[in-house]
Protein backbone atom coordinates (compact mmCIF):
# COMPACT_ATOMS: atom_id res chain seq x y z
CA UNK A 1 0.00 0.00 0.00
CA UNK A 2 2.48 2.26 0.69
CA UNK A 3 4.68 1.68 -2.18
CA UNK A 4 1.36 2.67 -4.45
CA UNK A 5 1.16 5.82 -2.57
CA UNK A 6 4.50 6.44 -3.46
CA UNK A 7 3.90 5.72 -7.33
CA UNK A 8 1.01 8.32 -7.26
CA UNK A 9 2.87 10.39 -5.31
CA UNK A 10 5.59 10.54 -8.06
CA UNK A 11 3.14 10.45 -10.80
CA UNK A 12 1.10 13.60 -9.48
CA UNK A 13 4.33 15.49 -8.85
CA UNK A 14 5.81 14.68 -12.55
CA UNK A 15 2.23 16.08 -13.85
CA UNK A 16 2.56 19.36 -12.19
CA UNK A 17 5.98 19.21 -13.34
CA UNK A 18 5.32 18.92 -16.50
CA UNK A 19 2.28 21.49 -16.10
CA UNK A 20 4.76 24.14 -14.56
CA UNK A 21 7.07 23.65 -17.75
CA UNK A 22 4.59 24.26 -19.81
CA UNK A 23 3.12 27.39 -17.92
CA UNK A 24 6.64 29.05 -17.77
CA UNK A 25 7.04 27.94 -21.93
CA UNK A 26 3.97 29.50 -22.44
CA UNK A 27 5.16 32.90 -20.89
CA UNK A 28 8.11 32.42 -22.36
CA UNK A 29 6.98 32.77 -26.32
CA UNK A 30 3.95 34.79 -25.55
CA UNK A 31 5.94 37.53 -24.03
CA UNK A 32 9.61 37.25 -26.07
CA UNK A 33 8.31 35.01 -29.68
CA UNK A 34 4.84 35.70 -30.86
CA UNK A 35 2.21 38.27 -30.12
CA UNK A 36 -1.42 37.89 -29.79
CA UNK A 37 -4.03 40.64 -30.55
CA UNK A 38 -7.76 40.92 -31.78
CA UNK A 39 -8.43 43.39 -35.04
CA UNK A 40 -10.57 46.25 -33.72
CA UNK A 41 -11.49 48.02 -36.66
CA UNK A 42 -12.08 48.12 -39.98
CA UNK A 43 -8.98 49.66 -40.89
CA UNK A 44 -7.67 46.54 -42.80
CA UNK A 45 -9.88 45.46 -44.86
CA UNK A 46 -9.85 43.10 -46.94
CA UNK A 47 -6.85 41.85 -45.14
CA UNK A 48 -8.05 41.86 -41.71
CA UNK A 49 -11.82 42.18 -40.63
CA UNK A 50 -12.81 43.27 -37.28
CA UNK A 51 -12.87 40.38 -34.55
CA UNK A 52 -10.09 38.10 -36.35
CA UNK A 53 -7.55 36.89 -34.08
CA UNK A 54 -3.67 37.80 -35.41
CA UNK A 55 -0.79 36.38 -33.65
CA UNK A 56 2.30 38.09 -34.51
CA UNK A 57 6.20 37.09 -34.69
CA UNK A 58 7.91 39.14 -32.39
CA UNK A 59 11.54 38.31 -33.46
CA UNK A 60 10.72 39.29 -37.18
CA UNK A 61 12.95 42.14 -37.14
CA UNK A 62 15.94 40.90 -34.64
CA UNK A 63 18.35 40.77 -37.40
CA UNK A 64 16.66 42.69 -40.06
CA UNK A 65 14.54 45.86 -41.06
CA UNK A 66 10.96 46.35 -41.49
CA UNK A 67 9.74 46.15 -45.37
CA UNK A 68 7.32 48.45 -47.55
CA UNK A 69 4.11 46.15 -47.71
CA UNK A 70 4.76 44.41 -44.42
CA UNK A 71 1.55 44.49 -42.25
CA UNK A 72 2.96 44.82 -38.76
CA UNK A 73 1.46 44.97 -34.69
CA UNK A 74 2.65 48.09 -32.93
CA UNK A 75 2.36 50.72 -29.92
CA UNK A 76 -0.37 53.67 -31.17
CA UNK A 77 1.58 56.74 -31.44
CA UNK A 78 -0.06 58.31 -28.92
CA UNK A 79 -0.74 55.81 -26.86
CA UNK A 80 -1.04 56.10 -22.84
CA UNK A 81 2.66 55.29 -22.00
CA UNK A 82 3.57 58.00 -24.80
CA UNK A 83 1.06 61.22 -23.91
CA UNK A 84 1.30 60.24 -20.08
CA UNK A 85 4.92 60.34 -20.09
CA UNK A 86 4.76 63.89 -21.47
CA UNK A 87 2.12 64.94 -19.36
CA UNK A 88 -0.57 62.85 -17.02
CA UNK A 89 -3.62 65.13 -18.22
CA UNK A 90 -2.90 64.56 -22.05
CA UNK A 91 -3.64 60.50 -22.13
CA UNK A 92 -6.55 60.74 -23.89
CA UNK A 93 -7.83 61.20 -27.62
CA UNK A 94 -10.67 60.92 -29.89
CA UNK A 95 -9.84 57.97 -32.51
CA UNK A 96 -12.67 57.96 -35.10
CA UNK A 97 -11.16 54.91 -36.15
CA UNK A 98 -12.64 53.44 -32.99
CA UNK A 99 -15.82 55.03 -33.36
CA UNK A 100 -15.49 57.46 -30.50
CA UNK A 101 -17.62 60.68 -30.11
CA UNK A 102 -15.92 61.93 -26.93
CA UNK A 103 -12.72 61.75 -25.16
CA UNK A 104 -11.33 58.30 -23.84
CA UNK A 105 -8.50 56.85 -22.30
CA UNK A 106 -5.96 55.30 -24.84
CA UNK A 107 -4.86 51.87 -23.02
CA UNK A 108 -0.75 50.79 -22.83
CA UNK A 109 -1.87 47.19 -24.01
CA UNK A 110 -3.65 48.60 -27.10
CA UNK A 111 -1.65 46.85 -30.44
CA UNK A 112 -2.69 48.79 -33.30
CA UNK A 113 -2.81 46.73 -37.27
CA UNK A 114 -1.49 48.95 -40.27
CA UNK A 115 1.03 48.21 -43.20
CA UNK A 116 4.20 49.67 -43.53
CA UNK A 117 4.11 52.26 -46.76
CA UNK A 118 7.22 54.67 -46.03
CA UNK A 119 10.64 53.45 -45.36
CA UNK A 120 13.05 55.98 -42.94
CA UNK A 121 14.60 58.85 -45.08
CA UNK A 122 11.69 58.49 -47.60
CA UNK A 123 9.22 61.82 -48.66
CA UNK A 124 5.71 60.58 -48.99
CA UNK A 125 3.04 62.12 -50.59
CA UNK A 126 -0.83 61.18 -51.50
CA UNK A 127 -2.09 62.72 -54.51
CA UNK A 128 -5.67 62.42 -55.58
CA UNK A 129 -5.24 58.93 -53.22
CA UNK A 130 -2.29 57.70 -54.78
CA UNK A 131 1.11 57.47 -53.15
CA UNK A 132 4.20 58.74 -54.34
CA UNK A 133 7.60 58.22 -53.00
CA UNK A 134 10.58 60.38 -53.24
CA UNK A 135 8.35 62.68 -55.99
CA UNK A 136 8.16 59.72 -57.96
CA UNK A 137 6.08 60.01 -61.15
CA UNK A 138 4.30 56.43 -61.05
CA UNK A 139 2.34 55.81 -58.33
CA UNK A 140 2.95 53.20 -55.87
CA UNK A 141 1.10 49.70 -56.85
CA UNK A 142 -1.06 48.91 -54.12
CA UNK A 143 -2.95 45.83 -55.27
CA UNK A 144 -3.94 45.09 -51.79
CA UNK A 145 -5.88 47.83 -51.37
CA UNK A 146 -10.39 48.08 -50.25
CA UNK A 147 -11.79 50.67 -53.36
CA UNK A 148 -10.11 53.57 -54.58
CA UNK A 149 -8.74 56.15 -52.12
CA UNK A 150 -8.98 59.96 -51.99
CA UNK A 151 -7.34 63.10 -50.63
CA UNK A 152 -4.50 64.58 -50.98
CA UNK A 153 -1.70 64.39 -48.17
CA UNK A 154 1.47 65.74 -47.45
CA UNK A 155 4.25 65.36 -48.23
CA UNK A 156 5.48 64.05 -45.06
CA UNK A 157 9.33 63.24 -44.62
CA UNK A 158 9.96 59.96 -43.01
CA UNK A 159 12.65 60.40 -40.09
CA UNK A 160 15.64 57.77 -39.53
CA UNK A 161 13.98 54.48 -37.88
CA UNK A 162 10.35 55.37 -38.54
CA UNK A 163 8.03 54.35 -40.56
CA UNK A 164 4.54 55.70 -42.53
CA UNK A 165 1.99 53.46 -41.97
CA UNK A 166 -1.75 53.37 -43.27
CA UNK A 167 -4.50 51.04 -43.88
CA UNK A 168 -5.43 49.26 -46.25
CA UNK A 169 -9.50 50.19 -46.19
CA UNK A 170 -7.81 53.93 -46.47
CA UNK A 171 -11.17 56.16 -47.02
CA UNK A 172 -11.97 54.97 -43.32
CA UNK A 173 -8.54 54.52 -41.67
CA UNK A 174 -7.46 56.95 -39.06
CA UNK A 175 -3.45 55.72 -39.59
CA UNK A 176 -0.39 58.33 -39.98
CA UNK A 177 -2.38 61.03 -42.35
CA UNK A 178 -4.74 61.69 -38.91
CA UNK A 179 -1.94 60.91 -36.80
CA UNK A 180 -0.63 65.02 -35.97
CA UNK A 181 0.66 66.98 -33.12
CA UNK A 182 -2.25 67.53 -30.41
CA UNK A 183 0.14 68.19 -27.85
CA UNK A 184 2.42 70.90 -27.78
CA UNK A 185 2.29 74.69 -28.59
CA UNK A 186 2.03 75.63 -32.13
CA UNK A 187 3.36 78.55 -31.48
CA UNK A 188 6.43 77.64 -30.05
CA UNK A 189 9.33 77.55 -32.26
CA UNK A 190 10.33 73.82 -31.50
CA UNK A 191 6.43 73.02 -32.71
CA UNK A 192 7.10 69.99 -34.55
CA UNK A 193 3.54 68.81 -36.44
CA UNK A 194 4.82 65.69 -37.03
CA UNK A 195 5.69 64.45 -33.78
CA UNK A 196 3.48 60.95 -33.60
CA UNK A 197 2.98 60.54 -37.41
CA UNK A 198 5.61 57.97 -37.53
CA UNK A 199 5.97 54.45 -35.90
CA UNK A 200 9.38 54.10 -34.70
CA UNK A 201 10.73 50.67 -34.82
CA UNK A 202 11.72 50.46 -31.42
CA UNK A 203 7.14 50.98 -30.99
CA UNK A 204 6.94 48.24 -33.49
CA UNK A 205 5.98 44.81 -31.65
CA UNK A 206 5.68 42.04 -34.54
CA UNK A 207 5.45 41.70 -38.02
CA UNK A 208 1.83 40.03 -38.24
CA UNK A 209 1.96 36.64 -39.83
CA UNK A 210 -1.27 34.60 -39.18
CA UNK A 211 -4.90 34.95 -38.90
CA UNK A 212 -6.48 32.81 -36.77
CA UNK A 213 -9.96 33.42 -36.19
CA UNK A 214 -12.47 33.04 -37.66
CA UNK A 215 -10.01 30.87 -40.40
CA UNK A 216 -6.96 29.98 -40.23
CA UNK A 217 -4.90 32.38 -42.71
CA UNK A 218 -1.43 33.80 -43.55
CA UNK A 219 -0.74 37.07 -43.60
CA UNK A 220 -0.08 38.55 -47.32
CA UNK A 221 2.55 41.03 -46.89
CA UNK A 222 2.92 42.68 -50.02
CA UNK A 223 6.69 41.68 -51.89
CA UNK A 224 7.88 45.40 -53.07
CA UNK A 225 11.53 43.64 -53.55
CA UNK A 226 10.14 40.93 -56.40
CA UNK A 227 8.18 43.84 -58.83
Amino acid sequence: MKEKNEKIKKEILSWVKIVAIAFVMAIIITQFIIMKTVVVSGSMIPELKIDDHVIGNRLAYLFSDPERGDVILFEYPRSWKELNAIDPELTYCIDRELGDTEPRYHDESEVYVKRIIGLPGEKVEIRKGKIYINDSEIPLDEPYLNGKPKGNYGPYYVPEDCYFCLGDNRNISADARDWDNFVDDPSSPDYDPDRFRFVHKDKIYAKALIKTMPNLQWIDHYDYNNE
